[in-house]
């Protein structure tokens, strides 16, 4: 319940900015769907020059303005009941309908960033906001409203994989990332019964658009794809190319090492002194090679999945782990091997990118651009001679006391 000093001005203002940014976001998108807004007649070349020289804004430049108020408003009235909910409502216990205002307009926000001007015109960076202060903020049935909204989005329109992908990065990620972790939930659950690739529209669009988020989240957090990999694994053996490639793809994100950020880790842990450092950082080493082993079992099995895209899309992760080094040493032959066989495959896309991988395999290799054998003998050589020449004289005359016996 609302206190009694807040329960008026509160959420009559917030419903009345709904209200106004509901009626201009609703015009904006009638406009585009009669082209960019309706018709007007043709202005005359003076008329232009009256215009320029005017220096008023245009109708399109005040929509822009007040499009840009009413979207920093509404952020601001999103963290305001975010944060202060034990101010505005008693006993701490907000009123959902109310903390939920926002996201809906935040949705229909993000329906019209297309692109990266369409996303600055619409505030899409104020709806992203909007949505991140409701989900820090709210419980597990505001949260499942969300992410069903979220999941509808990516289903019906192309251009939310990489809005969604942002907005994981935008909540709270400690203990958890709860949004990412339900809606990666929700994809493991997409019905792939019936799915028909030359479907142009219906269920196959629908796993089109939200293929891609995956690739997308795994590009800007890694480690939250691979602890619910389980989750994506069942659609490596479903019937939709698209979700098999895109969980290629973010193996690709997953195995590219950061050698950099784990020696950073390891000093910090180093200087926390633990006890038990060794063994722990024995057992860590001993699983992430355990997890990248069993990943890249999966990428090398799936260069020969029956759908050329799938093929293709394995081939080319392999050849970007290789050319950021991120391909471990007993790889580099069977990868070879792969790469040799898929050259005979019948789909030209794969054929290419089977010889990019081998083209990549020899500007990368792990023996550099030399290999003769004779600078590593004459090496071997000289050890020797070190070796014979810092022996102690009691060994060698034991040794050769050894020998003529």
């Amino acid at each position: 319940v609302p206190r009694r000093g807040s329960r008026d001005p509160s959420p009559c203002h917030t419903y009345m900015l709904f209200t106004l940014m509901f009626f201009t976001e609703s015009q904006e998108k009638f406009g585009k769907s009669l082209g960019n807004g309706t018709s007007k007649p043709k202005a005359t070349k003076s008329a232009k020059n009256r215009s320029n020289t005017s220096g008023n804004p245009t109708d399109a430049e005040e929509m822009a303005t007040s499009r840009a108020l009413c979207a920093q408003t509404m952020l601001l009235a999103s963290t305001s009941m975010s944060k202060y909910q034990s101010r505005l409502w008693l006993r701490s216990v907000p009123d959902e309908s109310l903390l939920h205002l926002p996201c809906r307009i935040a949705y229909q926000m993000l329906e019209s960033s297309t692109g990266v001007i369409a996303k600055k015109a619409a505030c899409g960076k104020e709806a992203l906001g909007m949505i991140a202060n409701v989900v820090d903020s709210s419980g597990n049935g505001l949260l499942n409203t969300v992410v069903a909204a979220l999941v509808d989005l990516l289903h019906t329109y192309d251009h939310m994989a990489p809005l969604v992908a942002e907005l994981c990065c935008m909540v709270q990620e400690k203990p958890t990332n709860v949004l990412a972790t339900e809606l990666l939930r929700e994809i493991g659950r997409l019905d792939t019964d019936g799915y028909s690739a030359t479907d142009a529209g219906g269920k196959a669009s629908g796993i089109r658009n939200v293929a891609p988020f995956i690739s997308e989240l795994a590009a800007v957090r890694p480690k939250l794809v691979l602890t619910n990999f389980s989750l994506l694994v069942p659609h490596l053996s479903a019937e939709p190319y698209v979700l098999r490639s895109a969980i290629i793809n973010s193996i690709g994100h997953i195995l590219v090492r950061d050698d950099v950020k784990l020696a950073e880790e390891k000093k910090e842990e180093q200087e926390e002194g633990e006890s038990d450092y060794g063994s722990k950082d024995d057992r860590r080493i001993i699983n992430i090679a355990k997890t990248r082993s069993s990943l890249f079992d999966i990428l090398c099995d799936h260069t020969k999945d029956v759908t050329s895209f799938t093929r293709a899309a394995a081939l080319k992760v392999l050849n970007d782990l290789t050319e950021k080094q991120s391909l471990p040493l007993d790889r580099v032959m069977p990868v070879t091997k792969i790469a040799i066989d898929r050259l005979n495959d019948k789909a030209v896309s794969v054929r290419r990118y089977s010889m990019q991988l081998i083209t990549s395999l020899l500007d990368n290799n792990p023996f550099m651009g030399l290999l003769n054998p004779e600078p590593y003998r004459e090496k071997v050589r000289e050890l020797e001679t070190n070796l014979k020449s810092n022996i102690p004289q009691a060994i060698i005359e034991a040794r050769d006391i050894a020998l003529e016996q």
